[in-house]
């Protein structure tokens, strides 16, 4: 029997050796009335925030019009990352009035996708967008493996009328949802306008009898979450508002106190192993966890995120970007030139009994490396010091394919092993 084991994993092993695992990087941001919301030019400012990230979908909603779809894609990303491309521009269907148009987008990595199809669905107020993206890989015409990626703007402000709003927008989400293969993978991402995990269109989404099952990355359903204090638990998740007083005429202001902004996802992608999420990379971008009621660049909230990317965050819009990681073992057609080659090896056999020795670059000295298993879940986390050879004890591992990555947010690149015995 374990003969026949070992014998399926170096079959694995060897099918595997010739492909990279995928990573993708997502990102969703309420631009606040782009292009026309002041300060005007704001291409450039948007530019240099998505160059500290470098997401492969980007997502967006509050732009107004197809020449600011046009002027993002070319001058905002394609300047860095010239193979992206982005869905057709569609007015909003929902309320067609001249004042109501605000809309959403995808923006995405040709090398890593294509995008089959779109789809709008309408609401009271503002359109649910749907786009149907497929994981441009070498057996995508045999072995699909394909993403519905929502993006919606629901209603604002507090009261029982806007609540009730918000939830039947929720409920043309999930009615969405029972038209779609049980096991799809699903994204739902937006800016929901929510106060607290107890609002109704809130449990709709999370609902466990909807046909598909969606979770919050950052929240346990059990018990009820209100975000808006100063909590560290809560801090960390604030995405609106970035200002303490109004700027230009427009956006909200208060300093960063809501969570507003949120991506969804369902439940299949904390279990599957062709396509899952990548624990811990989600995240409010920007938020260094003690701004509260602050502006997003006062120069108390030191943390990761650097002041020069908080500056422009604070230019760019009243919100706060949402940013995770999906992860594939699958590799796309096209080389990801995110990669950082040489910087981290397995020295000798990925196939590992209960030793792993790693070669890391001196760029890589006295950081961290974090080890995955195939659900991407963090199972162990090791300290590197200055020396390019790094050994650790495998012995009380399972068997199955782990990676190691750099914890340091700028290296996308990873090695695998496999635990045989």
């Amino acid at each position: 029997m374990k003969k026949s084991i070992l014998l399926l994993i170096l079959v694995l092993f060897i099918f595997s050796e010739g492909y990279t695992q995928t990573n993708i990087k997502t990102m969703f941001y309420n631009l606040l009335y782009y292009p026309s919301g002041n300060p005007q030019d704001r291409e450039d400012t948007l530019k240099d925030i998505l160059d500290t990230y470098n997401p492969d979908i980007f997502t967006v909603c509050e732009l107004e019009t197809v020449e600011g779809a046009d002027e993002i894609l070319t001058q905002s990303i394609q300047a860095s990352s010239p193979n992206f491309a982005r869905a057709t521009f569609v007015s909003n269907q929902s309320d067609p009035s001249p004042d109501n148009q605000l809309n959403q987008m995808i923006f995405y990595n040709t090398d890593k996708f294509i995008l089959e199809s779109q789809a709008t669905h309408t609401t009271y107020i503002r359109d649910i967008m749907q786009y149907t993206l497929l994981l441009n890989t070498p057996n995508q015409a045999t072995d699909p493996i394909r993403i519905e990626y929502f993006v919606t703007h629901f209603k604002s402000s507090d009261g029982t009328a806007n609540k009730n709003i918000r939830l039947d927008m929720a409920n043309v989400f999930t009615g969405v949802l029972e038209t779609l293969d049980p096991d799809a993978y699903v994204v739902f991402s937006g800016d929901f306008n929510f106060y607290t995990s107890s609002e109704p269109a809130y449990q709709e989404i999370l609902d466990e009898t909807n046909d598909i099952v969606m979770i919050d990355p950052l929240h346990d359903n059990s018990y009820v979450q209100s975000w808006s204090n100063d909590t560290p638990t809560y801090t960390a998740l604030h995405t609106q508002a970035t200002r303490v007083n109004q700027q230009n005429g427009n956006g909200a202001f208060s300093g960063l106190d809501d969570r507003f902004d949120f991506t969804f996802i369902s439940e299949n992608l904390t279990t599957s192993t062709d396509l899952f999420y990548i624990n811990g990379t989600y995240d409010a971008y920007g938020n260094n966890k003690n701004c509260y009621n602050l502006d997003i660049n006062d120069p108390s909230c030191t943390g990761p995120y650097t002041l020069s990317l908080r500056n422009d965050l604070f230019v760019m819009s009243d919100h706060l970007p949402v940013v995770m990681e999906l992860s594939t073992p699958q590799n796309v057609l096209s080389i990801d030139q995110n990669i950082v080659k040489d910087d981290l090896k397995i020295n000798g056999s990925n196939l590992i009994n209960n030793n792993v020795s790693i070669y890391i670059s001196d760029s890589l000295f006295n950081t961290q490396l974090t080890i995955y298993n195939h659900l991407g879940q963090i199972v162990k986390t090791i300290n590197t010091t200055t020396n390019h050879e790094l050994n650790f004890d495998a012995s009380n591992l399972s068997t199955g394919i782990y990676v190691i990555k750099p914890t340091k947010k700028e290296y996308s690149n990873f090695v695998k092993f496999i635990k045989v015995n």
